[in-house]
């Protein structure tokens, strides 16, 4: 079951993301960008984000979260260990629903260039490649930009019934 994050789970949600971040996206980013992913980054991040945050736990322990900022799907981390555990379709199918009801219509997620894994994920529930963006990362002498696959998913069918 996915749950709202509250204060309590921000060092986990925050722990996670660090190390999940560095497992999964450092390998594509500057090494100058990597570098400033440390865990006070991540607490910082987080801090902002918990209101629109779930969580998904096995066992007490804090396995998985989703986040969003309106209509943008920013975040959707699993501890390695529970990969295919199924927390990250329930993790992704709950953000869903939560931003359908917010209003969103359409709703867009940037994956890394690169990261097949989660892209072929994201594809097999529902969600399309809508082209390519650029993001800003610090490098070696200035920002460099990063690609990420633009992807989208209709939440809410035309005519304002949300599915679900």
């Amino acid at each position: 079951m996915a749950r709202p994050a509250g204060e309590a789970d921000l060092g986990a949600v925050a722990r996670l993301y660090h190390d999940v971040w560095h497992e999964t996206h450092a390998g594509f980013m500057p090494a100058e960008e990597t570098k400033l992913r440390t865990y006070a980054f991540f607490i910082e991040r987080m801090a902002g984000l918990l209101p629109t945050t779930l969580v998904a736990e096995r066992d007490g322990l804090v396995v998985g979260f989703a986040a969003w900022t309106g209509d943008f799907l920013g975040q959707l981390y699993v501890d390695r260990a529970h990969r295919g555990s199924g927390a990250a379709v329930l993790l992704l199918a709950e953000a869903e629903r939560r931003m359908a009801q917010q209003g969103v219509e359409t709703a867009e997620l940037h994956c890394v260039v690169g990261n097949g894994r989660a892209r072929r994920f994201y594809e097999r529930m529902g969600w399309k490649q809508a082209g390519r963006v650029a993001e800003p990362a610090l490098g070696p002498q200035c920002p460099v930009e990063v690609e990420f696959w633009c992807m989208t998913k209709a939440l809410i069918p035309p005519g304002g019934r949300s599915p679900g």
